[in-house]
């Protein structure tokens, strides 16, 4: 059995080195992946916002209010002429976010001037994601500038913190993702490309009259997609490290969630390729599978932000616990987490290798 699977193994690998496109789009996509979406994501959240203010007042109170927001690191603050007609400058140069200060805002601050008060008004458009953080730091000085007046003291502050002693950015966390998802493009495109081929010219016949069973057949295919995804993976690791000094570690869970992952993909390639004879025909339904499966998954966006029913979809899916595997075990080092989503993994990979050998008949393919 081990020999005819390393038989086996050796012919996709000789395969593999021929053709010098697959070599070089095996090492290119994940490095392609991580640069293009490190370069975006890395500097998630260090921009500043376009802060636009009309000051009513033009007064030393408003003008000392309007100073300490632009102290603010995470606030470009553009200054509109109180003489200008608000609603038809926000027609020509569509700010994001702007801060109205009304005209009586120095005389709520006037000792003994009992009840006056005076509204801040901010206007923003909602379909920017700033949009609420502006609103937040606009009304966290009005509340500070309250509690001032007040003669009231900060009882309660508050400070913030990394989520781990360790110091992690973005990519730390999305690297885990890229992992799992080049895990399941790699392997998954190249069952589907694989059948589809081996039936088409014949081979799937010609194997019938060989000793080797269907299962030794796929573990081998699995075998080899395992060398292909490390050497993938390797490539995320390293350029992480050169390009955005990640500071992940591939442990023993990881790699082993990793191995269980091409089990479960492969197998899932080669159950798509069953139905569907067409070479075309069957890429385009692996891409109908993992496509939505990639965003669905919270391998660019978490799952938590999603709505309860397609939150629902998520824990369905194999790639969901793949990535929630990784990023436990190499960035959170959470292991009891981490085993528990690698055992989910374990069972869908378990569960979709039986499938395909026995939804696999060579005699018909």
């Amino acid at each position: 059995m081990a020999n005819r699977i390393l038989v086996a193994l050796k012919g996709e690998a000789k395969g593999f080195f021929r053709a010098k496109s697959t070599v070089f789009w095996t090492i290119a996509f994940p490095l392609l992946l991580i640069l293009l979406f490190g370069a975006i994501f890395s500097n998630t959240g260090a921009g500043k916002v376009d802060l636009y203010v009309q000051d009513l007042s033009d007064s030393q109170t408003s003008h000392s209010f309007v100073q300490h927001i632009a102290a603010i690191d995470s606030v470009n603050l553009i200054e509109i002429n109180k003489t200008i007609d608000l609603d038809q400058y926000i027609k020509d140069h569509s700010p994001t976010a702007v801060l109205v200060i009304p005209a009586n805002f120095a005389q709520a601050f006037v000792p003994g001037a009992g009840l006056n008060t005076t509204t801040l008004l901010v206007r923003l458009d909602p379909t920017q994601q700033s949009a609420s953080a502006v609103y937040s730091i606009v009304n966290g000085f009005a509340e500070q500038a309250n509690l001032a007046i007040a003669g009231g003291t900060n009882v309660i502050t508050t400070a913030r913190g990394d989520i781990t002693n360790t110091q992690f950015n973005y990519i730390d966390f999305f690297i885990p993702g890229v992992i799992a998802l080049t895990t399941m493009t790699t392997t998954a495109f190249w069952m589907v490309s694989v059948m589809t081929r081996y039936r088409n010219n014949g081979i799937f016949k010609k194997l019938t009259t060989t000793p080797i069973t269907r299962a030794e057949w796929l573990a081998s295919q699995i075998l080899w997609q395992l060398v292909v995804v490390f050497i993938s993976v390797g490539v995320i690791i390293i350029v992480g490290m050169l390009a955005f000094n990640t500071h992940m570690t591939l442990n023993a869970v990881a790699i082993v969630t990793i191995i269980l992952s091409s089990a479960a993909f492969s197998s899932m390639g080669m159950i798509i390729a069953r139905f569907i004879h067409d070479e075309e025909s069957a890429s385009a339904a692996a891409n109908a599978i993992t496509f939505p499966m990639m965003f669905l998954a919270g391998i660019f966006f978490p799952a938590s932000q999603f709505p309860s029913w397609l939150a629902s979809v998520a824990n369905v899916l194999p790639l969901t616990y793949v990535g929630n595997a990784l990023r436990d075990s190499m960035v959170y080092n959470n292991m009891s987490s981490a085993v528990g989503n690698m055992l989910v993994v374990a069972v869908f990979a378990i569960i979709l290798f039986v499938a395909g050998v026995l939804l696999s008949k060579w005699k018909t393919e």
